[in-house]
């Protein structure tokens, strides 16, 4: 007579006899039936079925949510089948073919090789310590399973530190795959060459952070080293649920040869995680739950379970807006004509040549050099479209520079979306403030990639709206960092590398100057190359080593993808990037094509420069200046260096105003304003000034915009700035004013930047013509010293001096960022550790701080008794933000939140400007948990008629109709 093993009391001899059994493999025939012998005490061993039973169905997978735990078994074949369908609806041909070479399998072999190995990611959960874990929340539920002697061996405790669940999955792998027949490898080989060992630490990452390689004598004696794995039971339960889901999942098929190179590994383990938070999902465990069989699970009961799974999973994966999309063909001059390019424009121009030039054959890497804005853009989504139809891309991510063009951005690609790409899909924005929020804020449904009914669209915007999940939409938009964070070492950047490898990446603004944002992205075009995804690159000023830079990246990913991992680089191109033009890397074979358009007669006008020096001494000298240089007749445009600064400007130049002059003809944009008003001053600027502005109009304006926006002007007005952002802002005229000065503010590098910038204008020449002197003036100031012996001796030391600091200060910069970033996938060296490896004091936030991606933001309110408003006459309350769940709220506060510098966030955070009971509508707790909310810190302003002020810890603060001031 068999023990049953969910017989909560055996026998001893029954105990040895089910050990022997598992020992031995005997307990499993084609049928995967675990005996064929009858009866159960009194004639009662097998499931209603007439089955004996597979597994132990009391340890669980998943409670919370549920009114009843989740058997562990149930979970795990839920997550193979969600892998199974996230497989063929959301990964392309190329990389089906790529993982199964690299596996050795056949395409379907690899497949359900693959949703079997998703299914194992919670074996960790069956051991002592995970199942212990639950006994507090459900007493008694498990009275029957520890007490008794079949789960005797094993460390409780709790399911974190040593014992989580995800490195008991790491650590138990190995063992159990080898019994099942996988290579063993050889003995006195490294570890990280084992199969076993490779799947089992992939699978350990599925939380988003892989555990250390083990050593050879942990794999031996894992019970030993970590005691919470168990023994005896917990080992022999671990081997039984593997093998049967490998019979479920596989149908016993081959067992792979190979082990997945990094950037393969996080392509799989990126979509292991996605299917477990879609298994996870309470929603889904009840549509596919049955308790009858959960209670017998036999083989014909789990064998409907996984069919259950299976139709579920490909319903969910439809719903959340995960399914196939892909892109379409459209006709070029329809394309053309709803990109809206202006008749003879460069933008329209390169659109044109990229359309009828022979369509590439694979992934590659475009380089487009073109006048900034919208209409940049908009060529660069025209681009991503050829380049998304080439390499099989299932949507587009879209990475601005600044956030305050995300809005406007947003609508651009929602425009051009539905023409670009077919299927279903939503466009997210990735930004925190639209994660914090609503749904509906975070996300849009493009009509012609319509999900279907309103209850598809509004299960895909719950679940893509959630933090980390946005950038799995087909189509997305964020800012640089949003996207730079996947080659960070930073939790879950595996499923950010598997979100982006579907698609193309268009990066906006891409300069030579910032080191640390710049080493971040020729990382992430180097995975990018390696993971046969293809990216689009927009500038203006990019030219020299650091266009060269980014192009070695992208080859050496792409020679990774093709196998050739040598350390060895190719020879560097020849090829330059044309001013305006486009150049063009071969994902494929590394190639280098490029292809120019000569510059619009209005758009590359000869710039006649003259160089102002500022009065030395003063703190207005620079306002002093620009109020001189101004005149009467023609328009003008004045860039700022700081806020701060533009805002002293424009009040000097409204007052000189001439007497009758019209409103409106001085103008003031810049970011410190509240987010909508940011948005309709844009508008009215942008519409005033795109084309040649009006006779005496002037814009005063910050780098952000004066640098992104297509405005139109006789004369710029501009202080001494690193070249890149100078030529930025001279394309914006006939007529460049330099005013420049003595010492300036700013790190060491800016200021040998500058210092170079003038050197090389000065021997330049009076005339710059643009952008033809674009690349010879950025090579002059970014690739060479020899500038340095045309200078006087004065001059040349001085310039010594400021390049030695800069060295210094840049050197630290491209530690941190080295510090931050994740190894070169050719460094990887078959140890995902590397790829999220903990660093003692180095969490998510440093990494922010670290890298300069932190933000801050600040809310002025006005409060009656404990009720705080949004205006002064108490008409608008600030809305509520519940403690749980999303919150329309927070959208709605987005709207009037102003970005600050975040160094200006005070000591203690929000507790500071919150505090415990401050307000009745504003909750510490409540804005404390949230993402983005946590970094908005509300500011109570005082006073009446236009002047109102508060203080954000010890700074005192005013808002004006200039916008946000500081007062001392």
């Amino acid at each position: 007579m068999a023990p049953d093993l969910l017989d909560p009391l055996p026998t001893l001899r029954q105990v040895l006899a089910v050990r022997r059994r598992l020992a031995d493999g005997c307990c499993y025939n084609t049928r995967m039936e675990t005996s064929t012998e009858s009866g159960r005490g009194a004639g009662n061993n097998r499931c209603h079925h007439g089955h004996p039973p597979l597994l132990d169905a009391r340890l669980w997978g998943k409670e919370q949510g549920l009114g009843h735990p989740y058997p562990v078994v149930c979970h795990l074949v839920d997550t193979g089948a969600y892998f199974e369908a996230l497989w063929k609806s959301a990964v392309g041909p190329r990389m089906h073919a790529r993982v199964a070479l690299a596996l050795g399998l056949s395409e379907l072999d690899a497949m359900r090789e693959l949703a079997f190995w998703a299914a194992l990611h919670d074996v960790g959960k069956i051991s002592p310590s995970y199942q212990h874990s639950v006994r507090k929340r459900y007493p008694g539920c498990f009275a029957e399973t520890f007490p008794g002697s079949l789960y005797r061996h094993g460390t409780g405790g709790i399911d974190n530190g040593a014992g989580h669940h995800s490195k008991i999955t790491h650590w138990t792998l190995p063992g159990v795959l080898e019994q099942l027949g996988y290579p063993p490898g050889d003995p006195e080989g490294p570890v990280g060459d084992l199969v076993g060992h490779a799947i089992g630490q992939l699978l350990g990452g599925h939380h988003g952070v892989f555990h250390p390689r083990m050593e050879r004598r942990q794999l031996k004696h894992s019970a030993t080293f970590l005691p919470q794995v168990g023994r005896c039971e917990w080992p022999e339960q671990r081997h039984h649920h593997v093998r049967v889901l490998r019979r479920l999942i596989t149908n016993d098929g081959p067992v792979p040869t190979g082990i997945l190179p990094a950037e393969l590994a996080v392509v799989v383990l990126g979509a292991v995680m996605v299917a477990d938070w879609m298994a996870s999902d309470t929603q889904s465990i009840k549509k596919v739950r049955r308790l009858v069989d959960e209670e017998c699970c036999c083989h014909e009961a789990l064998a409907r379970h996984w069919e259950r799974a299976r139709k579920e999973a490909r319903a969910g994966v439809r719903q959340r807006a995960l399914g196939r999309c892909g892109f379409a063909a459209p006709a070029g001059e329809e394309l053309l004509s709803a990109a809206g390019f202006p008749d003879g424009s460069v933008h329209g121009r390169l659109a044109q040549q990229l359309l009828t030039t022979t369509a590439p054959a694979g992934p590659g890497m475009l380089l487009v050099s073109a006048p900034a804005g919208p209409a940049r853009r908009r060529l660069g989504l025209v681009a991503a479209s050829r380049l998304g139809r080439a390499c099989g891309a299932r949507g587009i991510a879209l990475a601005l520079a600044e956030e305050h063009h995300l809005d406007e951005a947003s609508d651009e690609l929602a425009s051009l979306a539905g023409m670009l790409l077919e299927g279903s899909g939503m466009l997210t924005r990735l930004h925190p403030m639209f994660f914090d929020g609503d749904a509906e804020s975070a996300s849009e449904e493009i009509p012609e990639l319509s999900l279907g009914t309103p209850g598809d669209r509004e299960v895909a915007q719950q679940w893509l709206t959630q933090r980390r999940r946005g950038l799995l939409a087909p189509l997305g938009v964020g800012v640089h960092e949003q996207f730079l964070s996947a080659v960070q070492l930073v939790p879950d950047n595996a499923v950010r590398l598997f979100a982006l490898s579907e698609k193309v990446l268009v990066v906006d603004d891409v300069r030579p100057q910032e080191p640390r944002p710049h080493y971040l992205l020729c990382l992430l075009v180097e995975w990018l190359g390696a993971l046969g995804a293809s990216v689009v690159l927009l500038t203006d000023t990019l030219a020299g080593a650091s266009a060269d830079r980014l192009v070695q990246g992208y080859q050496r990913g792409a020679r990774a993808a093709r196998g050739l991992r040598s350390l060895q680089e190719g020879a560097p191109s020849s090829a330059e990037l044309p001013q305006p033009g486009w150049l063009h890397i071969d994902g494929l074979d590394g190639a280098v094509t490029e292809s120019a358009v000569d510059p619009a007669e209005d758009s590359a006008p000869r710039f006649p420069r003259s160089e102002v020096r500022l009065r030395v001494g003063g703190a207005d000298s620079y306002v002093e200046a620009v109020t001189r240089e101004v005149a009467d007749s023609g328009s003008t445009l004045v860039c700022c260096s700081s806020v701060e600064e533009a805002q002293r400007t424009f009040r000097a130049l409204e007052h000189l105003r001439r007497p009758g002059a019209a409103a409106g003809q001085v103008r003031l944009l810049h970011p410190r304003f509240r987010r909508y008003r940011v948005r309709e001053l844009v508008a009215e600027c942008t519409a005033a000034h795109q084309d040649p502005a009006e006779n005496d109009s002037v814009l005063v304006t910050t780098a952000s915009f004066a640098e992104h926006l297509p405005f139109r002007f006789d004369r710029v007005v501009t202080p001494l700035v690193p070249l890149p952002s100078l030529l930025a802002r001279a394309a914006r005229g006939r007529n460049l004013i330099l005013l420049e000065g003595g010492e300036q503010a700013g790190s060491p590098t800016d200021q040998a930047l500058r210092q170079r910038t003038l050197q090389a204008l000065r021997s330049h020449g009076p005339r710059l013509e643009l952008p033809a002197d674009t690349e010879q003036l950025i090579r002059q100031v970014y690739d060479s010293d020899n500038y340095l012996a045309a200078l006087d001796d004065v001059s040349a030391q001085r310039q010594r001096r400021l390049d030695a600091a800069a060295d210094g200060h840049e050197a630290k910069l491209l530690h941190d960022a080295g510090l931050a970033g994740i190894p070169s996938p050719m460094d990887v060296h078959d140890d995902l550790y590397q790829l999220t490896r903990i660093e003692p004091g180095l969490t998510e936030e440093r990494l922010s701080a670290m890298v300069g991606f932190e933000q801050a933001y600040v809310l002025f309110v006005h409060l009656r008794v404990k009720t705080a408003f949004l205006d002064p006459e108490g008409k608008e309350k600030v809305p509520f933000v519940e403690l749980k769940g999303r919150s329309p709220a927070v959208a709605a506060l987005a709207r009037h939140t102003i970005s600050v510098p975040p160094e200006w966030a005070p000591e203690g955070g929000i507790s500071t400007q919150i505090g415990r009971g401050r307000f009745d509508n504003i909750k510490y707790t409540n804005w404390k948990k949230r993402t983005w909310l946590n970094r908005v810190y509300p500011v109570v302003l005082s006073g009446t008629g236009d002047s109102h002020t508060g203080f954000l810890g010890n700074m005192r603060l005013g808002l004006t109709r200039t916008g946000l001031v500081t007062l001392d």
